[in-house]
């Protein structure tokens, strides 16, 4: 029998970094790219430039990650009565409405004809 494991919000920002740091470096390399062939390479050379832009773009664009991680992880949250009842009364009067009734409906339909 096998536990499912259920990551932290350490692990899901861990996981942001090195995912927003892997695809921040690569567009700063293909940035830094562009630039040292427009601009030429500058005091540091070719590899010094193009780094210096795939670190930046890293780190910044996995900063960013990284919190958006971290915001996406909230806990459970479960509605409370009043808000199933809303959900509930909402759903009631979009099924029992005909103008509401889903463009699936239509397209099921006309499939048919």
């Amino acid at each position: 029998m096998s536990q499912h494991y259920q990551p932290s919000i350490w692990d899901k920002a861990k996981m942001g970094l090195i995912m927003g740091g892997s695809v921040g470096a690569c567009l700063g390399c293909l940035i830094g790219f562009y630039s040292t062939m427009k601009f030429g390479p500058g005091p540091r050379g070719y590899l010094g430039t193009i780094g210096q832009y795939a670190l930046g773009s890293g780190a910044s664009f996995g900063f960013f990650m990284m919190i958006g991680s971290c915001i996406r992880s909230d806990e459970d949250r479960s509605l409370t009565a009043e808000d199933q009842a809303t959900l509930r009364a909402g759903m009631v009067r979009w099924s029992s409405s005909p103008a509401s009734t889903p463009i699936a409906y239509y397209l099921a339909k006309a499939a048919k004809n």
